[in-house]
């Protein structure tokens, strides 16, 4: 982390304290436009959660807090409930949303029961790949091959099987000698840095060399369509996160359309209603393009969600709401500061404090 960086989480964290434990954030609530506060988490700390990284895990003990404080102030909802109660200005109260991306299995043994406690809705992103053909995406399997070998005896065997991609094998070396073979420099270059194709045949080889079963991997972490069902069945929304968590600023027009429109058809056969709600995969800048915002319009697809922080007020594109990202240091202060509007506050003055 640069030193920039690390002044600009300080002061960030430091002026969330401020408004937190002085009360301010009620003022500052009552003097900001109504707004839209989009987390975004993965799971509920589970068993079946334990080959995911820590970024991707809540405690469910934090995550009840969180959800508590919010729903004391604000309507707790799905995200299309959400959206449409900002643009339409119906209610007195700004908006806070939980989603959930993927479709762990987490989010029907786990999640649910938390929710109905606290009496609060949510939306869960799911891919369909999983759901239909029990496959998981590639991410999956470099946990599980880093889970079993540690990231530098992954990059030596990789690099071995992955000889047709020489410049991803190149930068993928370079992390050893610098101490960043760590998972998240290494899931990283293979986000960013090889050649997709190349990177799924070397990580299927990997995975069979380790013994994985990709039926077993999927049927372990994630949910099945009856699960989704009665996710949906409970009242919380289930919204499209593409078939195969592909990179989508990566694909062409086609590639895109049949990722973000054959996850669409997928919902819709699957669940006997069209989803509202979409979630670009991974979910920065540089992981989607307008090509995509278009692609989720038409395929029917109300609004699209980001993984940059802030929230959505009246008037913005829905095909670019901001989420805040949640997780095992998920701290209520910042939380607090982003719902009330403190940060955007900021923002409307130049200022960006968000991590």
């Amino acid at each position: 982390m640069s030193l920039k960086h690390r002044i600009k989480r300080a002061a960030g964290d430091a002026y969330a304290r401020v408004l937190f434990h002085t009360g301010l954030h009620a003022v500052v609530d009552a003097l900001t436009p109504r707004r839209m506060l989009v987390l975004a988490g993965h799971c509920v700390s589970a068993p079946t959660c334990a080959t995911l990284p820590k970024d991707m895990q809540i405690r469910a003990a934090d995550l009840e807090r969180i959800l508590a404080w919010l729903a004391r102030r604000y309507d707790v909802v799905t995200l299309a409930e959400g959206l449409r109660r900002i643009e339409s200005g119906a209610g007195r109260r700004s908006v806070a949303v939980l989603t959930m991306d993927d479709g762990y299995r987490d989010n029907r043994t786990h999640l649910l029961p938390l929710l109905a406690k606290l009496g609060v809705g949510a939306t869960v992103y799911v891919e369909t790949r999983p759901l239909d053909e029990r496959r998981a995406n590639w991410t999956h399997k470099l946990f599980h091959c880093l889970e079993r070998m540690g990231p530098e005896a992954f990059v030596l065997r990789y690099t071995e099987i992955a000889q047709a991609d020489e410049r991803g094998s190149i930068v993928l070396n370079q992390l050893v000698p610098h101490g960043e073979a760590t998972t998240y420099h290494v899931k990283r270059v293979l986000k960013y840095e090889v050649d997709p194709a190349v990177r799924d045949r070397a990580l299927d080889a990997l995975f069979a060399e380790l013994g994985g079963s990709d039926r077993e991997l999927t049927d372990a972490l994630y949910m099945t369509w009856d699960d989704v069902r009665a996710l949906q069945a409970a009242g919380l929304e289930i919204g499209g996160h593409t078939v195969s968590h592909a990179i989508l600023s990566k694909l062409d027009e086609r590639a895109q359309d049949a990722e973000i429109a054959g996850c669409a058809r997928a919902l819709e056969a699957g669940l006997g209603r069209a989803p509202e709600s979409f979630a670009y995969p991974f979910g920065r800048g540089w992981d989607f393009d307008a090509r995509a915002a278009d692609a989720a319009r038409r395929a029917g697809f109300h609004s699209a969600t980001t993984t940059h922080a802030g929230v959505h007020v009246k008037g913005r594109d829905p095909y670019r709401i901001p989420r805040v990202m949640i997780d095992e240091d998920a701290a209520l202060h910042r939380i607090a500061a982003e719902a009330c509007g403190g940060f955007e506050l900021l923002r409307r003055l130049g200022i960006d404090l968000a991590p």
